[in-house]
């Protein structure tokens, strides 16, 4: 009776695993495909959470699966409605996912941003060599990403101006903008030229020779 009695404590704990281990790949795919050196902070915190909170009716069948599933369910739902609001306001984007930072201009650190940034020399000099750089004064720009990421462009790449969207999803990015230390005016005369209204642009990018390219909204579905 007692092998019966631990087998079917087995089987349970078995069955329970897999339960939890089908909603937290489901929440995973739901929250979509991106690799984890890539997602956002909010993002990592949520895997976090749902790690942990799976991991507890996991190993213990004195916790309810539910409080396990219902809690992972909560997180898919918050991150739903996290992403909706950042798709429909860029400032709330900036204050959940950051901004991306220049750090390096015309082979100089930019200090203001460095200092903020909490960079160290060391840490600066790996993530270059990363991009096959090996000395600072071979970058004509490198951005930090929102997430930790470093994008360089060499003097090398001969790119005479740092290629940014200055118009995403319908909106000016006012980051952009700054970083390029471009007026708002400034972008409304360049739409005007080009016949558009902003709202109908889904991306609209300043090339390295300062020339405006663009994709409209539903124009891939439209052809």
């Amino acid at each position: 009776m007692q092998k019966i009695f631990l087998g079917d404590k087995m089987l349970i704990v078995f069955f329970r695993a897999l339960i939890l281990y089908a909603i937290v790949f489901l929440v995973i795919r739901l929250m979509g495909k991106r690799e984890l050196s890539k997602v956002q902070p909010f993002e990592l915190a949520i895997i976090i959470l749902i790690a942990d909170l799976a991991s507890a009716p996991m190993s213990s069948r004195a916790i309810s699966i539910f409080d396990g599933i219902i809690p992972i369910i909560t997180l898919l739902i918050a991150y739903i409605i996290f992403t909706i609001i950042i798709q429909t306001s860029n400032k709330a984007q900036d204050v959940v996912c950051g901004t991306i930072s220049p750090i390096i201009k015309d082979g100089k650190i930019l200090e203001d941003e460095f200092k903020r940034l909490q960079y160290t020399i060391p840490d600066l000099m790996s993530q270059l060599r990363e991009c096959n750089v090996f000395q600072i004064q071979d970058v004509k720009y490198a951005i930090v990403e929102t997430n930790g990421n470093l994008s360089v462009i060499k003097y090398s790449d001969n790119i005479n101006q740092l290629p940014l969207n200055i118009i995403e999803d319908g909106k000016i990015s006012e980051i952009n903008t700054k970083i390029l230390n471009i007026e708002e005016s400034e972008v409304q005369k360049i739409i005007q030229k080009e016949n558009l209204k902003i709202e109908d642009i889904l991306v609209g990018t300043l090339d390295s020779n300062s020339n405006f390219k663009y994709q409209l909204k539903e124009e891939v579905n439209k052809k």
